[in-house]
């Protein structure tokens, strides 16, 4: 008496099973693409003046033009601040909350007595913030502090605040008393 392995003919019986059945293939899931970041109110636009001071509408103008996706999640209160802050989410990850002031000198009063590094009081790492801050950036009224991020995505958000605050557009020059340069001469 011979056996035959029972392994192959069950393969085999499945695979006839499958090819013969009548139930249509599972479908593959569609790729997911977020909306598009809406674009924050122009800097010509009257909710949005550019007069030297941040608002939540410049900086999220000036994260989007640096290539970062930026969306509002939440207001946030800390015990250091009088005002609220703005949480944002940045790219996938990162994390930035933007706390707005009247001018420079309110925001520069409100950080005097913390850490300049993490906005914490003297000694502590983490302070009453969600989660330990990776880095916070004062420019003229807006203090902004970045959590969850990687040093790369920390270095743009950097630059892209620390180019300064949306200046007033400046009319054209008179073409008639533009300084005008001699030709350049090859040599």
């Amino acid at each position: 008496m011979t056996r035959r392995p029972v392994v192959p003919v069950l393969s085999l019986a499945l695979a006839v099973t499958a090819a013969c059945s009548d139930a249509p293939a599972p479908e593959k899931a569609p790729v997911a693409y977020s909306a598009p970041v809406p674009r924050p109110p122009t800097p010509g636009d009257s909710l949005c003046p550019r007069d030297g001071t941040w608002r939540a509408c410049h900086l999220e103008d000036r994260i989007n033009k640096s290539g970062m996706g930026i969306r509002v999640l939440d207001t946030i209160t800390v015990p250091y601040f009088d005002a609220k802050g703005t949480r944002y989410k940045i790219g996938k990850t990162a994390k930035l909350v933007a706390f707005f002031f009247a001018d420079s000198a309110t925001g520069a009063a409100a950080t005097d007595k913390l850490d300049k590094l993490r906005l914490t009081p003297p000694g502590d790492s983490i302070g009453k913030w969600p989660s330990a801050p990776f880095e916070a950036i004062r420019t003229a009224n807006m203090i902004a502090v970045l959590f969850e991020v990687n040093a790369t995505q920390a270095e743009r958000v950097r630059l892209a605040l620390t180019a300064g605050a949306p200046q007033p557009f400046t009319a054209q020059p008179d073409t008639q008393t533009v300084q005008k340069l001699p030709p350049a001469t090859v040599r």
